[in-house]
Order: structure tokens, then C-alpha cells, then sequence
């Protein structure tokens, strides 16, 4: 964890786990913090990591909310609640958009969440065709959504999942000439990523 306050950001991570883009989620915990956040990495996976392994879908299937997802999720805000924190906020990475609608929808007492490229539409892995739509509904935060241009339509302004979540304080900024994965993972020396990873960040805080 870095930084100090009573307002907190849990941040969960995508697939790779923190641990593996270690050097670029620490950034982003570190400008959160310099924001005046108390800031925690989760590392739900326990160390695992889908980097390497030639079936990503079914690597995500191993890792469901119910196994240790959840509960990693809930401990890291009963510590910061523990530490003080009377406000807590969640940041998803691509998969850590799923986990933290997942946890919203389950009642989590997150304040809002922010969710750069999505992949909500995991939640189709365990719940069905309709299981994406039925868990944003149940979300009663504002979530903001930061979608790439290469992102499923229903993320988007105006898509199913984006004006379910308008209904409830949220947004959808879809930023176009960014491909899935760009805030953690893109190639800072691109001029383009550059730019629309200062600009995410901003509208993080």
C-alpha cells in the first residue's frame, strides 16, 4: 500500500497480475496516492499469473469470484476500513473490471469504481449468455467506464451495459485510437498512448 487519508483506491489488477506489469501499476498506485488516497494493491490470484499459459479463458475459469476472488476483494476493504478509511473506491484493470462489478453487484460497499477497457463480459464465463447484464444491473455505484475503440459495442455510450450504469451516476468515455489493455500494459513511447494514458488518469480522480 502506499500513500495515507481516509479516502481509499483498491486497485485490482488484469490477468497478468500485478506483479507481472509490477513497475507500471506502481506508478499508478503512486499517482493516485499523490492525489491524497491511501492506495492498496490486491493481488487475487495469490501469485498466479495467465502470462505464459495457452488458455486464457480457461485460466480465467479456474480463478471464479467464489474461490478466492471475493475474499481477497472483501479483506482488502475491511483492512482499509480497519486503517481508518471511511470512503473506499475501486479501480479495475480489463479482467479487474469484471471482479469489481462482480463485487459491487454482491453489495461490496465500495463508493464508485473506474474500469479502463473492460472485460465485464467475462461474467458470460460463469453466469450465462445474460450473466454480464444481470450483474451490471445489480450495481447501485456510479462505475466509469474508459472503454478502447476495440472494445465490445455494449461498453460504449449508448450500449446496454454503459446506460445501465449512466442509471446509477456512471459514464462511458471511449477512447478510439486505444487498443484493449492500453492504460497498464500500452507502450508509453508511443506519443498517442502517452497521451490518452495522462488523459485516464485524470478522469480517474
Amino acid at each position: 500500500s502506499v500513500g495515507s487519508g481516509a479516502k481509499a483506491i483498491l486497485i485490482i489488477p488484469d490477468i497478468r497480475g500485478w506483479s507481472t506489469d509490477k513497475g507500471r501499476f506502481f506508478g499508478i498506485a503512486d499517482t493516485l496516492a499523490a492525489q491524497g488516497f491511501k492506495v492498496v494493491l490486491s493481488d487475487p490470484f495469490h501469485g498466479d499469473s495467465a502470462v505464459g499459459n495457452s488458455d486464457i479463458m480457461g485460466w480465467v475459469g479456474s480463478h471464479p469470484y467464489e474461490k478466492n476472488i471475493g475474499t481477497d476483494i472483501e479483506a482488502c476493504v475491511k483492512s482499509l476500513q480497519d486503517d481508518g478509511c471511511t470512503c473506499v473506491g475501486v479501480v479495475g484493470f480489463c479482467w479487474g473490471v469484471w471482479a469489481l462489478c462482480k463485487a459491487a453487484s454482491l453489495g461490496v460497499p465500495f463508493k464508485c469504481g473506474v474500469g479502463p477497457h473492460p472485460s465485464t463480459r467475462l461474467e458470460g464465463l460463469f453466469a450465462g449468455a445474460d450473466g454480464e447484464q444481470a450483474m451490471i444491473d445489480k450495481i447501485e455505484m456510479p462505475v466509469l467506464l474508459m472503454p478502447a475503440g476495440n472494445d465490445p459495442e455494449n461498453l460504449m455510450e449508448g450500449g446496454s451495459v454503459a446506460e445501465a450504469l449512466a442509471k446509477k451516476g456512471g459514464k462511458s468515455i471511449k477512447f478510439p485510437d486505444m487498443a484493449h489493455g492500453w492504460v497498464c500494459r500500452g507502450d508509453m513511447s508511443d506519443a498517442t498512448v502517452a497521451r490518452d494514458v495522462e488523459a485516464a488518469m485524470k478522469h480517474m480522480v
